[in-house]
């Protein structure tokens, strides 16, 4: 028979070395894997003959700790008088928690961050061959070999040392080939496109659009992808995990501002709510079992007393501890600090987003700019996790391990160690195994959702072709597609909800079975197994918390990374530093020696110089392409020149500020877009003080208020998005009352007539005149004949000015670009100019602002339609013909 040995009361250092050897290894490895990621420490490859030899070493000293655990439990069943030495059984469990997942991670990875592997190597043999030393000399050289657990301890001992060995030699051995295993790869993967997100002067990157699904993470993007190859790449620039997060201090004044009192306040009472529920979730359940234990006594002594001091006090802590007492004051104070936070944000990033360029808004879809200013709550929901979920339930289990230790012994905290490591490990593979069911899952409910909304959408044309049939049968297939899809996925996710149900419930009945061993024998009272009955959620609630707060905190990062990279983009035209407000006395305009491009191998603007008196009008012309509405563009300064300068009344627009000089001027745009809201509100948008009669002046004057009054709610008729209830013509004529309201001394017509007919034409020439007199006015046109009197008319072809002069004067210029336009509209009528005088200037097919080149030759009599909305076209609000 095997002699009992008990190193503690011999050696205490052995004892101490016992408790300390698993935690020590661990902890360890955990730091060091923690530090290496936070470092960006890359990792390297195994080769695989060593790998293989490494592992079974491995698995030989985790077999060996099981062995040692089945000897002991084993011989306290067979022998009543022998009783297992705890320290070393302790030392058994906790390094076979230790050993378990080291060994998986090594055998599921071909590269390794192998300073973690290696110190967790050394701490081993230290440990091991300590313990074989101490035991070696406790147990008589006779005695030795008859002696299971030293035995088994030499073996760990020498297997430690090959392994340690073998460490060693992978650490001094310089790495043959770069690995191209995953975990080589960087930690969010490679950048698909370097220059994905890259626009003029920020690194805003692409946003995803919003899935349909309700789960937390959406199927990755092409825009995903984007987002984490820029967050890799700023990992890489701050030199890892410190200092990327660090970044994010950014945010912490709008999330905490220190001057508001209010939020101060909510936040400390959700700190000591936080740390007074951690108490209370500990003395409620044991003020439970101190009843119990007293009613078992007044119950075996007959004394017929009822503890009401402890009831009164359980009933007290299940009150203060419920969502009743303070979880209420809690819940308030999270509700102000999230709406502070999310106002905060919001108003930030939609401020920033509105002070951005042109250049900005006209690269970026605006689906994906507005999910960005959305971002504000993922901001607010990463910190709330972290401070007030993940750090509490990390609190939580130490104190459960402690205090379940203190009721029974430390083989019941290992019990539950066990069985919190196994439920974690069960949601992470399922999580991992249903990740590719659930994309697949979200993708099919995004194309069922974008089926309907683009069907919808197109309703009419589906209408023309006569294709309800085929849409409704496209629609069945794709809603067959997600049920199919869901169904794989749910089946999945579900196996592992049950296979970690199945774990709970048998380490709860384990748990208990061992307190009641202990109960039966004597050694604990009953009231400590209502304790821990009543305890046990406490502990096994923050599991679920750990198997899934890694994804969400994924997720939440992206979001906090593309609102960081939105606030990153800055705008190209900018407010000098001292900047005045632009003074407009005559309305004098000059372009000097400009240029202009939006890309560098494309000069848009060359050379142009012009002067502008004050209340002249002056009109571009020339093909569509040639550069005029660019022009305009510079004018109101959505682009600053790239060279020369344009000045109003002498003032260098680049030394005034922006917000003065829109106000001074005003613009007629040739698609004009409305709020979907009033036609009152929409026209009152020009100036915000304007009081109904203004209003209804404007409109007269743009030959609009007949029309408005028509409506059935007259100037309350809503306009719908983008004000498509209108007709194009309606749509310009409101455009030019808003201009009228404003009354600017500066005035910008792009196209302002192109889909009106001929018989409102005449009103509003005459309203134009009225708004040019005393205003400077810029005129862009096909349509000759409405810029006939223009004090100026500039003929643009590839950025240059290649004519001047009025119309009479342009006219007599025989094979003029000019005369060719106009020959071109009214070629009925001088046909035989036409043939007797060709025009010596090219058509120019050049494009402006990068897009498609067109030439827009419409005739008079037919430009209305030159918009593609007539001035008949979809009018809803009222059928007045």
């Amino acid at each position: 028979m095997d002699l009992p040995r008990d190193p503690a009361s011999l050696y205490p250092a052995m004892a101490l070395l016992d408790y300390m050897h698993a935690p020590a290894v661990g902890f360890y490895f955990l730091g060091a894997c923690a530090f290496s990621l936070c470092i960006l420490q890359k990792s390297r490859a195994v080769p695989h003959k060593r790998r293989r030899g490494m592992l079974a070493l491995m698995v030989t000293i985790l077999l060996a700790y099981i062995t040692e655990v089945i000897y002991f439990f084993s011989r306290s069943i067979g022998e009543k008088d022998y009783e297992a030495p705890e320290p070393a059984a302790i030392r058994c469990l906790g390094s076979i928690l230790v050993w378990s997942p080291l060994t998986y991670a090594l055998w599921s990875s071909k590269s390794v961050r192998w300073h973690a592997y290696f110190g967790a190597f050394v701490l081993q043999f230290a440990f091991e061959t300590t313990t074989c030393l101490i035991g070696a000399f406790s147990i008589p050289t006779e005695d030795r070999p008859k002696d299971v657990p030293f035995v088994i301890d030499s073996t760990r001992a020498l297997a430690s040392l090959l392994l340690l060995l073998d460490g060693f030699v992978i650490l001094v051995t310089k790495q043959a080939e770069a690995s191209t295993d995953e975990e080589r790869q960087s930690l969010l993967g490679k950048p698909a496109t370097a220059s994905a997100n890259q626009n003029g002067n920020g690194t805003y990157g692409a946003i995803a659009q919003e899935s349909s699904s309700d789960d937390e993470e959406a199927a990755p993007t092409d825009d995903d992808k984007d987002v984490k190859a820029q967050q890799a790449k700023r990992l890489e620039e701050e030199g890892g995990w410190f200092g990327y997060l660090k970044g994010f201090a950014v945010f912490l004044p709008y999330l905490f501002p220190k001057d508001d009192w209010k939020v101060m306040a909510c936040l400390v009472l959700r700190l000591l709510h936080m740390l007074q529920e951690r108490v209370l979730n500990l003395l409620t359940p044991r003020q439970l079992g101190i009843i119990t234990n007293k009613l078992q006594n007044s119950y075996e002594t007959q004394s017929g007393v009822m503890p009401w001091k402890d009831i009164m006090l359980w009933v007290l802590f299940s009150y203060i501890n419920s969502y009743a007492g303070l979880g209420i004051i809690d819940g308030l104070a999270n509700l102000v600090i999230s709406n502070s936070a999310y106002r905060r944000i919001t108003l930030l990033a939609y401020k920033h987003v509105l002070g951005l360029s042109m250049d900005f808004h006209t690269s970026k879809d605006s689906g994906e700019v507005l999910k960005a200013v959305e971002q504000a709550s993922s901001l607010n929901s990463l910190i709330e996790m972290v401070l007030f979920d993940i750090c509490p339930i990390l609190l939580d289990l130490v104190v459960a391990m402690y205090y379940v230790t203190h009721l029974f012994d430390a083989y019941m905290a290992f019990i539950i160690l066990f069985m919190g490591a196994a439920y974690v490990t069960v949601g992470w593979y399922f999580t991992t195994l249903s990740q590719p069911k659930r994309r697949d899952y979200v993708e099919k409910q995004r194309t069922e959702s974008s089926t309907v909304n683009e069907t919808v959408h197109n309703w009419q044309t589906v209408a023309y072709f006569n294709r309800l049939t085929f849409e409704h049968s496209r629609y069945a297939e794709n809603i067959i597609n997600t049920i199919r899809s869901q169904y794989a996925y749910y089946f999945r996710s579900m196996g592992g909800h049950a296979a970690q149900d199945l774990l709970t419930t048998f380490g709860f009945a384990g748990a208990c079975i061992f307190g009641m061993s202990q109960i039966v024998t004597g050694r604990k009272p009953v009231g400590n197994l209502v304790t821990l009955i009543m305890y046990w959620h406490t502990m096994t609630s923050p599991l679920y918390v750990l198997s899934y707060s890694y994804r969400h905190i994924s997720s939440s990062l992206i979001d906090a990374e593309r609102l960081l990279q939105l606030l990153n983009s800055k705008p190209t035209v900018a407010d000098k530093d001292g900047a005045k407000d632009i003074v407009v006395h005559t309305g004098e305009v000059e372009f000097k020696d400009v240029d202009f491009h939006y890309d560098e191998r494309k000069p848009i603007i060359k050379g142009v110089n012009l002067k502008a008196e004050g209340g002249q009008t002056i009109a571009f012309v020339g093909e569509t392409g040639g550069g005029k509405s660019t022009m305009l563009k510079l004018l109101f300064r959505f682009y600053d020149v790239t060279g020369g300068s344009i000045m109003i009344d002498g003032q260098d627009l680049r030394s005034v500020t922006q917000a003065s000089l829109r106000d001074a001027l005003g613009l007629v745009p040739q698609d004009p877009v409305l709020f979907n809201q009033t036609i009152r509100q929409n026209i009152r948008y020009a100036k915000l003080e304007a009081t109904d009669a203004e209003i209804e002046d404007a409109c007269r004057a743009a030959a609009i208020h007949d029309d408005i009054v028509g409506f059935p709610d007259g100037y309350n008729s809503k306009v719908g998005e983008r004000g498509v209830r209108l007709s194009g013509g309606q749509l310009q004529r409101i455009a030019i009352a808003r201009v009228l309201l404003k009354n600017p001394k500066i005035v910008m017509l792009d196209e302002a007539t192109s889909a009106i007919d001929s018989s409102i034409e005449a009103l509003i020439q005459q309203a134009f005149k009225k708004l040019s007199q005393g205003r400077t006015t810029f005129v862009i046109a096909h349509r000759l004949s409405t810029i006939a009197d223009a004090d100026q008319i500039l003929v643009i072809e590839k950025g240059e000015i290649i004519e001047r002069g009025t119309h009479q004067e342009l006219l007599r210029n025989m094979g003029g670009k000019y005369l060719e336009l106009w020959t071109k509209q009214t070629a009925g009528h001088l046909s035989t100019v036409n043939s007797k005088t060709p025009s010596k200037a090219n058509s120019t097919k050049g494009g402006d602002d990068g897009n498609a080149p067109l030439i827009d030759i419409t005739p008079a009599e037919d430009s209305a339609t030159t918009t593609g909305r007539s001035d008949d076209s979809d009018d809803t609000l009222g059928k007045r013909r």
